[in-house]
């Protein structure tokens, strides 16, 4: 995996570790993920598809982080994003965030907090946060 951009040692040790939870070995040395901290009012994280392999597959993708969270913020939500990531790369969701494992979900009418994919993301990313903060001994600041 590469991993582009200005992050500090510990946030590309949490991105190695997520992506070595949430990808096979095989899909993790094909995927590219560029991290930007910008300033925004509306979301804490936000996941892009960048660019696609010749078989149609979404394998480099922007992580648009904001910027004045504090550390344990910016860890749980790069997990919750590196979730988005792995169901992009293995197209359990859709570009237009309207097919969710082979199913049609009209994300205009439901709630973003009933949608499928951010439950998941939810549940994995703030367990692999925990576990993560948890292994390296981390606090929460």
């Amino acid at each position: 995996m590469i991993v582009r951009g200005k992050v500090t040692k510990q946030e590309l040790k949490a991105i190695d570790y997520f992506a070595d939870a949430l990808l096979s070995p095989q899909l993790k040395q094909h995927i590219i993920i560029n991290i930007s901290f910008r300033k925004t009012d509306n979301h804490w994280g936000l996941t892009i598809i960048e660019d696609y392999n010749s078989k149609g597959k979404p394998r480099e993708f922007i992580l648009e982080i904001k910027k004045d969270l504090k550390k344990h913020e910016r860890l749980m939500t790069i997990a919750h994003e590196m979730v988005h990531v792995k169901q992009y790369a293995n197209m359990e969701l859709n570009e237009q965030m309207n097919m969710w494992q082979g199913n049609y979900i009209n994300s205009d009418i439901v709630p973003y907090m009933q949608q499928p994919w951010e439950i998941e993301a939810y549940n994995i990313g703030d367990n692999l946060y925990e576990e993560f903060m948890s292994e390296f001994n981390l606090e929460r600041t």
